[in-house]
């Protein structure tokens, strides 16, 4: 993941989350879940700072979106819970390229589902 890539998926991330009137925090990590790029908007809460980059994580990790991790928590697969680098709320998905994830977006600041929603279009 270079970059220039990395921060073109962020500012994608932070204008469609200005559009709706939300302020995000977004971390894009290469495959092993390292950081590449972090940005937060003015006026974002502090806690959702290691939120996007636990997402991004898990997401880059997992090779699924974070979503998918917290609709598996609530069907009662709770043992997802205990995995290390997991946090299983929405918000963060795999960025593939030539069908290999090559990386993953975090995103933090609205509700998880809008937050799992703004990340998808991000990586699109």
């Amino acid at each position: 993941m270079q970059l220039t890539m990395a921060l073109t998926y962020i500012d994608k991330a932070l204008h469609l989350a200005r559009e709706r009137g939300l302020h995000v925090a977004v971390a894009v990590v290469d495959s092993g879940g390292h950081l590449v790029a972090f940005k937060k908007d003015d006026g974002t809460q502090l806690g959702s700072i290691e939120l996007a980059l636990l997402k991004a994580r898990t997401s880059a990790l997992f090779l699924r979106p974070t979503e998918a991790m917290e609709t598996a928590l609530h069907a009662g697969k709770t043992m997802i819970a205990t995995l290390p680098n997991m946090l299983p709320a929405g918000g963060g998905v795999p960025i593939v390229m030539n069908g290999t994830v090559i990386g993953a977006l975090g995103l933090s600041g609205g509700e998880g589902e809008t937050d799992a929603r703004l990340a998808e279009a991000a990586v699109l």
